[in-house]
């Protein structure tokens, strides 16, 4: 029922908020902190520290109830937040993992969070080949469109007007353009504006095939390790499941 109303508690945080409803969330975020606290103190007290840390639930637990003591203690510290607004606000960002903690009372999300962590074993191998073919065309793109796409105020191309947001200009923005394709994110618009803007059928080929190669078939078989991964999970809780099968007995 704490995680509960905790996660209520933040879900009821917006902008613009009433000054007193504010006031009071922050009243109920520190009592619903403090309350944490006293489980995971009670829990140190009955269990030692060794069958503590034998749980790694609870090494989360305790990794939460720390960081938000600590911007408890920071806003008292500074209650205007001046100096340690980032800080605070940082901290907060913390309490939305408290949402986790229902993994302990919900097998079947525990189950979800359990597939997960054993499939970034996969996922890392895939993530060294999704940052290289980035890199590639990353670079690529630096190449063939650096500083060349410009235009003026009213969208014409114009070599003395300004890069468009999705530019490869510099490498940060290359990466972010690339990620922007991959994912699908407005990405024909991207490619009318650099064919405009260079007047070449290859900027075409360029952008068809950064979608096909990073979005049908990387994105894809990103999917299709966890989909496997699930599955045989799945398998494993079923022949878990299964009852042994009894031996004939000899009469």
């Amino acid at each position: 029922m704490l995680i509960i109303g905790n996660t209520v508690t933040l879900a009821l945080d917006r902008y613009p908020i009433d000054p007193d409803e504010y006031k009071m969330m922050e009243t109920l975020n520190e009592v619903f902190s403090w309350l944490f606290f006293s489980e995971m103190v009670i829990k140190l007290v009955g269990l030692g520290f060794k069958g503590y840390a034998r749980d790694k639930f609870n090494l989360f637990d305790c990794l939460i109830v720390l960081v938000s003591t600590v911007e408890i203690v920071i806003s008292w510290a500074d209650p205007s937040g001046g100096g340690a607004g980032g800080a605070i606000s940082a901290f907060r960002g913390v309490r939305l993992l408290r949402v986790f903690k229902l993994a302990r009372s919900w097998k079947s999300f525990q189950e979800i969070l359990v597939k997960i962590g054993n499939s970034l074993k996969d996922i890392s191998n895939f993530s060294v080949l999704l940052f290289l073919f980035i890199f590639i065309y990353a670079l690529l793109g630096m190449e063939l469109f650096a500083y060349r796409i410009k235009f003026d105020e009213n969208g014409n191309v114009d070599p003395n007007g300004k890069p468009i947001r999705t530019n490869f200009d510099e490498f940060i923005n290359s990466v972010t353009t690339i990620f922007i394709v991959i994912i699908g994110e407005d990405w024909n618009n991207i490619m009318y504006a650099y064919v405009r803007g260079t007047g070449s059928d290859f900027t075409i080929m360029f952008f068809v095939s950064l979608l096909i190669f990073g979005n049908l078939v990387l994105l894809n078989l990103f999917l299709a390790i966890l989909l496997k991964n699930f599955s045989e999970e799945v398998n494993l809780d079923e022949e878990e499941e299964k009852p042994k099968s009894k031996k004939p007995s000899l009469m």
